[in-house]
């Protein structure tokens, strides 16, 4: 990233309009690709979600998910990061579907979320490399 690109984010992450509960929702991988996930598709259901977050976890530990690996996504999901989520006014939830849909993102969560997703893109190591 060059210094510039670096100037403008330290601006954006010091936006006044951004909350605090905006931060905490963006502080965790599973949340990220919730938005990450979100922002392409503009809905999912909840065990869809469970199911594709549980694949991308594992996909990037190098292993199998097993059946006991997606029912813990599926209940953190539930439990505690549709709240934080939703808390923060980054998705809406349909409890009776169970379907949640990207909520008001300002442009500057935007920005951090687009950097985020790059930056998590870039350091994700392929598999079988030597570094």
């Amino acid at each position: 990233m060059a210094k510039d690109d670096w100037d403008v984010l330290y601006d954006v992450l010091l936006a006044p309009s951004i909350a605090d509960s905006v931060y905490r929702a963006l502080s965790d991988t599973q949340r990220r690709y919730t938005l990450y996930l979100l922002a392409e598709w503009g809905l999912v259901f909840e065990d869809e979600l469970a199911d594709i977050l549980t694949g991308w976890i594992h996909a990037n530990e190098y292993r199998m998910a097993t059946p006991d690996d997606r029912e813990r996504v599926r209940i953190e999901l539930h439990e505690i990061h549709v709240p934080i989520l939703r808390e923060a006014g980054l998705i809406r939830y349909d409890e009776q579907m169970e379907l949640l849909s990207l909520g008001e993102v300002s442009p500057p969560v935007g920005r951090i979320l687009d950097w985020a997703q790059r930056n998590e893109r870039r350091n994700t190591p392929e598999p079988n490399s030597d570094s």
